[in-house]
């Protein structure tokens, strides 16, 4: 008794840790746990404690114990409990796990595996194993088996009477139809989901997501009115849990607002959700969604720069979220925003990209395998219908009604078959017609990029000259001040002199960058301000130790905007060094520059000195540096604050114009 309640006590402790995300502990105390349960016939109970570890532990972790590691301890000692349902399940796990993480060719070998042992012990409920390898095999972009799989999965649900998962198994054949762009099979399947789904889900992002799904396929359909009518009473009957469901019903009713032309709604529900996808989490198939959409929105809107910025968001989702056809398209958008921008080299590869993935999913073998098992599984569907249909009918008329039957189902079969036969001729036809027109626009593109880039050369040395101008005249006016000085006499005026050298150098490191980085236009922020700290601490003649603290976000900035900020940091940083550390102090200067929003850039310079003079007050204190500061300050169109924090606190908030 005293032994279950410390072991109890030890669980309830491990489980607290990792609740409040001490990972480590949790996973010391679990250990032990496992360790105390360690003796013969108790292997059942350590895998149990093993399958809760596992699910404690984030899918896609890899240091420490992993789940494939908690996964891995369950087979062996489900194995030596001789538990042989169990250890299956455990290498399903495995293979689940695979999948995740991006491991498809390993997960489908191991799935295929657990299909064959759990056949070989007459294991009822196959359909999650099958479903397990259409996913797999959609994401590898082979629709043919995905598709395969998905199908069989239903079979084997609806064989065995469990319902359960239907929304789910309905949801995957829906999500496939989509991709291969068979809009009216998705929407058959999209409508199943919903007839079978019960609003009562804790989590509900997937019910608004395929409720999304459901409405443009329909707007595909030419029935927009539809589309948002269910959108709208889909969202009144229920309240979107968490911020994936939220930008989920906000995409799909800025997107139906947007074809039914009320253009202000819709831009309203595209402003919320670029504010929300700053709350949005990684590894979820929400986020490729919204950047998706707001790429669109965002290059209908001929704003090329965004777009880009969103469909790189889209692209670049962890591995094993996005599906092979879900790339595709945003390789397709990436194309038309590079195209639109000038970048014909990158738009180029993208192209390349979208029609290699788009070959690899819609080859002629695919699709005719495709259609051949929608055929089995209709035929198979009204083979049920038919002999549901028997068994009600009198003895006497059976042999009838199946020969009727018969004859009915080869009759679809013919149909089926020419219909088939008509839509890959036509098929064939469009292909041809597109590849003509790639071909074309592929000859265009090369000769466009070869005069480009030619252009660009020439380009890419004048700049490159002017720069190298530009340095070497500011390098010979502080040649000139610099000789001054050794004239002058009064301090005050030597002192003059090295500010205004040091506000020369500025300007002269940013002509440097360029120059050795071949760049037109922007610097390079982080190694700039990196390097004019270094010189202002080496031109200030200070025994004093003062340490820089810096936090830069690599951000690139246009000239016109590099040379005030950097003006406004030599004139704050100085005059701190100056006068900011009378005393003999640990002095620490902190420079910052980072992003507020998508538009605006903050710069911050703040020390830990004696601060402002008491009773200060910005309009009535005058001097050359706060004037020089304000001024340029203006220069950005930015706004200006300084005050006492600790020391002097001084922040710049602006709109970058790159952006």
């Amino acid at each position: 008794m005293y032994r279950s309640k410390l072991l109890l006590r030890l669980h309830d402790k491990a489980v607290y840790y990792f609740e409040n995300g001490n990972t480590e502990e949790g996973e010391k105390l679990f250990k032990e746990l496992i360790d105390r349960t360690s003796r013969q016939g108790n292997e059942a109970t350590q895998a149990a404690l093993w399958q809760e570890l596992a699910l404690l532990i984030p899918p896609r972790d890899s240091s420490g114990i992993t789940r494939l590691y908690c996964f891995e301890k369950m087979v062996f000692l489900y194995k030596k409990a001789g538990i042989e349902a169990m250890e299956i399940e455990s290498l399903k796990s495995i293979a689940d796990l695979n999948m995740v993480q991006g491991r498809l060719d390993l997960a489908e070998k191991q799935l295929l595996n657990v299909l064959h042992r759990y056949k070989s012990i007459g294991y009822p409920k196959l359909f999650y194993v099958y479903d397990l390898l259409a996913v797999t095999n959609r994401y590898k972009g082979d629709f043919s088996k995905g598709i395969f799989y998905s199908l069989k999965a239903i079979e084997s649900m609806e064989a065995a009477k469990d319902f359960s998962p239907a929304v789910v198994f309905y949801s995957r054949l829906a999500n496939m139809y989509r991709e291969l762009g068979q809009t009216e099979k998705s929407v058959e399947w999209y409508r199943k989901v919903f007839e079978k789904r019960e609003y009562t889900e804790t989590v509900n992002l997937y019910m608004f997501r395929d409720a999304g799904f459901l409405a443009r396929g329909l707007i595909k359909l030419k029935k927009e009115k539809e589309a948002l009518a269910f959108i709208l009473d889909i969202s009144a009957k229920n309240k979107p849990n968490g911020v994936h469901a939220q930008a989920s019903l906000l995409a799909s009713l800025a997107y139906c607002y947007k074809v039914i032309n009320q253009e202000q709604r819709a831009n309203n529900y595209y402003a919320k959700l670029v504010k929300l996808t700053g709350r949005l989490g990684e590894d979820n198939e929400v986020n490729t969604d919204v950047h998706y959409e707001l790429g669109q929105y965002f290059m209908e809107k001929h704003q090329f720069r965004n777009a880009l910025f969103f469909l790189q968001k889209a692209l670049n989702a962890p591995a094993g979220t996005n599906s092979i056809a879900d790339t595709k398209e945003i390789y397709l958008m990436l194309f038309k925003s590079d195209s639109a921008l000038g970048n014909y080299r990158s738009a180029t590869q993208y192209l390349l990209k979208h029609m290699a993935l788009k070959d690899s999913i819609f080859s002629e073998t695919k699709s005719r395998q495709i259609e051949e098992l929608q055929v089995r599984y209709e035929i198979a569907e009204r083979k049920k219908d038919i002999e549901l249909l028997n068994n009600k009918n009198q003895q006497a008329h059976r042999i009838k009604n199946i020969a009727l039957a018969g004859a009915a189902l080869l009759l679809i079969i013919v149909l089926l078959l020419l219909n088939s036969f008509h839509a890959k001729q036509r098929s064939n036809r469009r292909y041809e017609a597109h590849q003509k027109e790639v071909d074309q626009k592929n000859i265009f593109l090369e000769k466009l990029t070869a005069k480009q880039e030619k252009l660009l050369k020439e380009k890419e040395w004048l700049i490159d000259e002017v720069h190298h101008r530009v340095k070497n005249n500011l390098q010979l006016v502080t040649s000139l001040l610099n000789t001054q000085t050794v004239y002058l006499k009064d301090q005050s005026a030597v002192s003059a002199v090295k500010d205004s050298l040091r506000r020369v150098q500025t300007m002269s490191i940013i002509h440097q960058k360029l120059y050795e980085d071949h760049n037109s236009s922007t610097i390079a922020m982080q190694d700039y301000i990196k390097d004019l700290v270094n010189y202002l601490q080496e031109s200030l003649d200070t025994d004093m130790q003062i340490s820089f603290k810096q936090n830069i976000e690599p951000i690139y900035l246009d000239v016109s905007q590099a040379v005030p900020l950097g003006l406004i940091i030599n004139e704050s940083v100085v005059n701190a060094m100056k006068y900011g550390f009378p005393k003999r102090q640990e002095a620490i200067i902190r420079i910052s520059l980072t992003r507020d929003g998508v538009d605006y850039m903050v710069l911050g310079i703040q020390d830990n000195g004696i601060g402002l003079p008491a009773g200060f007050e910005l309009k009535k204190h005058q001097s050359q540096g706060l004037n020089l500061v304000q001024g340029l300050s203006k220069q950005l169109k930015g706004e200006f604050s300084i005050e006492n924090n600790n020391g002097v606190r001084i922040k710049v908030r602006f709109i970058a114009l790159n952006n």
